[in-house]
């Protein structure tokens, strides 16, 4: 049975002064404290107590990296998507910035008969008002749906989403870029045409720009699409 106090002794005894600064000034919109545990430490951590997720997930959280512990439990645990999805919901809701959406992101795994179970979910969040519940939806979306179809999928969904709140408009760039990788030809197409900002097909183009896994062509068409 996971205790309380021990697992917030146990990340207290973690701590690095030095790495809660430097993070607290990277992840600075969470209104929790930060402890200071490196996130290889809290995957180690999440990894064990994942069989009790939802035990895990009842606990307060006065940290940020308890907040991360619960979304990386979620998403590690060998449970079906079906039982998980209320918790993911409720995660979606307590996450107050990018690195607690994106790890999570990362953690959840889903099987093939899964797709459509997930695909749904995210429809029900990706247009949400508040700002980390949308960008867990959209990074949800491009982390396991990239078929070309899923792209233009994506592409749609990019297009209906009301601009203008940064993690948001981020995620959405962050996609783009990644879709590039798979399928330059019509990922520079809709920057080309697409009516999304141009604020956000600029910052896609930057992200573009820094992979390393994109052609130097694709990366010049993209940058003209954009200028």
């Amino acid at each position: 049975m996971i205790n309380e106090k021990q697992l917030r002794e146990r990340l207290i005894s973690l701590a690095d002064e030095k790495y809660r600064d430097f993070n607290g000034n990277i992840v600075h919109t969470c209104k929790l404290q930060y402890i200071g545990v490196r996130t290889p430490q809290l995957k180690r951590i999440a990894k064990e107590l994942a069989p009790e997720y939802a035990e895990l997930f009842e606990l307060p959280a006065n940290s940020y990296e308890e907040v991360v512990l619960k979304g990386l439990a979620i998403g590690m645990a060998k449970a079906p998507l079906l039982e998980k999805l209320t918790y993911i919901r409720r995660y979606a809701d307590i996450a107050d910035n990018w690195a607690e959406c994106d790890l999570f992101c990362s953690a959840l795994k889903i099987k093939e008969s899964e797709r459509e179970q997930l695909s749904n979910f995210i429809d029900s969040i990706i247009f949400s008002p508040k700002e980390y519940v949308s960008r867990i939806g959209i990074v949800l979306l491009f982390s396991n749906f990239k078929t070309e179809q899923d792209a233009r999928r994506a592409f749609a969904i990019y297009e209906k989403i009301t601009p203008g709140r940064y993690y948001v408009d981020m995620a959405i760039a962050w996609g783009i870029s990644v879709y590039c990788v798979y399928f330059p030809t019509l990922t520079a197409e809709y920057l080309e045409t697409g009516t999304l900002c141009m604020d956000i097909k600029k910052k896609a183009a930057q992200k573009i720009r820094d992979s390393r896994r994109i052609s130097q062509e694709v990366k010049e068409r993209v940058t003209r699409g954009v200028n």
